[in-house]
């Protein structure tokens, strides 16, 4: 609404217009602002170092840098345009920051008990996660870091959106990316290129709010109910199990994250002619699985080793608890090398459902 209220403003050079945003993958805005025809900066703030709890937010400010209105009505922007402010020098402050996870595990062991600097911490593991350095236990480590943030600060509603952005459709309040399938297509149709995204959105950024009429996923016929397939006890792919719960204590609902990837160390790679990554509850008794998205489709190519992931929803059947765990097993068809034998694995997976 503003940006289409003050673009001819703008043009005119009566006004700039300046964009921050409390981001985890700023490039997600610029790929916004590219599709709404935006073309004023817009700055990332993905440690909320504003500490700003709740967004938009509308500040009018004049050319010495002094907030004049907040989240202003027409009247008070008619009357920034028409006012003359006196022109002030302020001190400059030292606004610098370490926003490297090393200086963010520092700020936790010095404060451990700090808000912002377990909210800070998780962002700069997410971030890691995201790059070629990622560890296994980043983006558990980050949820956590997140959660303990907002279990000491419950009203900080940029730090419950982060959590949000990943959890069950039930504790959602919108979708949060919807709009990146919509925005590609239209730029495509414009002849233009859709600017790149270091993390794709998938499975719960993706996904609406959903609420207790949603239909149980249908169960799938299981490969191997008697256990005879061999367990993948080389380790020949890494798995990674991330659970996080709404965050209403009432949901009895979890967002489950399973990630698959082929050891590098070991030269495993996928057989994609003989099937894909698969997951299997053992019992389901007490639960009722919900939104079950796959690893999608198999690669064009006789072998590949890129991560595959599974996202589904857990959530207690009406009148019952979750049981404390979940048991499962993923099962995945893989070669060792280049001239390696081919063999179809299972991996016992264990969720453990605790907040």
């Amino acid at each position: 609404m503003w940006h289409s209220k003050t673009k001819k403003l703008v043009k005119e050079g009566e006004l700039q217009s300046l964009g921050i945003v409390q981001e985890q993958h700023p490039d997600r805005a610029a790929l916004y602002m590219q599709w709404q025809q935006m073309d004023w900066p817009v700055l990332a703030d993905p440690f909320n170092l504003l500490g700003v709890k709740v967004v938009p937010i509308t500040l009018l400010v004049d050319s010495s840098g002094i907030i004049r209105f907040r989240n202003p009505s027409e009247k008070d922007f008619q009357s920034f345009l028409s006012a003359s402010y006196p022109q002030t020098l302020e001190q400059e402050k030292d606004l610098s920051f370490d926003g490297s996870l090393e200086a963010r595990e520092k700020a936790v062991l010095e404060s451990p008990k700090s808000p912002v600097a377990n909210f800070q911490l998780g962002v700069a593991l997410r971030r890691r996660f995201d790059s070629g350095e990622r560890q296994n236990a980043d983006f558990l480590k980050a949820i956590d870091s997140w959660r303990k943030a907002l279990g000491l600060q419950p009203d900080q509603y940029i730090w419950r959106r982060r959590i949000q952005q990943y959890g069950p459709r039930l504790d959602k309040p919108y979708s949060f990316y919807d709009w990146v399938n919509q925005a590609r297509k239209e730029l495509k149709a414009r002849g233009e290129k859709s600017r790149p995204l270091s993390a794709e959105p998938r499975g719960s950024e993706f996904a609406y709010p959903g609420g207790g009429k949603d239909l149980e996923t249908a169960k799938v016929k299981h490969p191997d109910p008697e256990g005879k397939v061999p367990v993948d006890e080389k380790m020949f792919v890494a798995t990674s199990v991330v659970i996080v719960p709404s965050t209403k204590k009432e949901d009895h609902a979890f967002r489950v994250h399973l990630r698959f990837k082929p050891s590098k160390l070991q030269a495993v790679h996928w057989t994609n002619d003989a099937g894909n990554v698969s997951f299997h509850f053992q019992s389901t008794e007490g639960i009722t699985i919900h939104d079950q998205q796959g690893p999608g489709a198999v690669p064009d190519v006789p072998a590949s080793a890129e991560e595959r992931m599974i996202e589904f929803e857990i959530r207690a059947r009406k009148g019952e608890k979750l049981p404390a765990e979940i048991e499962g097993v993923a099962y995945y068809y893989v070669c060792e090398g280049a001239e390696g034998v081919c063999q179809f694995l299972r991996r016992p997976i264990k969720i453990v459902l605790s907040k």
